[in-house]
């Protein structure tokens, strides 16, 4: 299964040249994990357990104007005992790929300082994405 929200385009997010900065594609990668685990996001943080990007990929493809669509889906590509892969597309709900990238995540316990194992909620969560 597959998640996809639209993220608005804002002025601000564009650059000299008229198109969106590289470094606001991850902010939108951004937005998307966080409109999808919203509630999965504050009910770990209680527990002091956190999820920390460990690494992050973009590969650009077209640039994004000002008056563009930007829609962000997102999907797991892998599950470990720890950590998990999400890959993205960011398009424009059509056939424009903007930009392809992935995150590697860890679930990481901040009361003893180390990764631990993926949440059973989480698990479930992570199966709908």
């Amino acid at each position: 299964m597959k998640f996809s929200t639209e993220v608005q385009v804002r002025f601000a997010d564009m650059d000299a040249y008229g198109h969106l900065n590289h470094a606001t594609f991850f902010t939108y990668l951004e937005t998307a994990r966080t409109i999808a685990f919203r509630g999965i996001f504050l009910d770990l943080m209680s527990k002091g357990q956190l999820l920390l990007v460990v690494n992050a990929e973009c590969s650009y493809k077209a640039p994004i104007g000002p008056t563009d669509r930007a829609i962000v889906t997102m999907q797991l590509e892998k599950s470990k005992r720890s950590s998990f892969t999400l890959g993205y597309r960011v398009h424009d709900g059509e056939e424009r790929t903007f930009a392809e990238a992935k995150t590697v995540m860890i679930c990481f316990d901040e009361n003893r300082g180390k990764p631990v194992a993926v949440p059973p909620e989480l698990k479930e969560v992570l199966s709908q994405v």
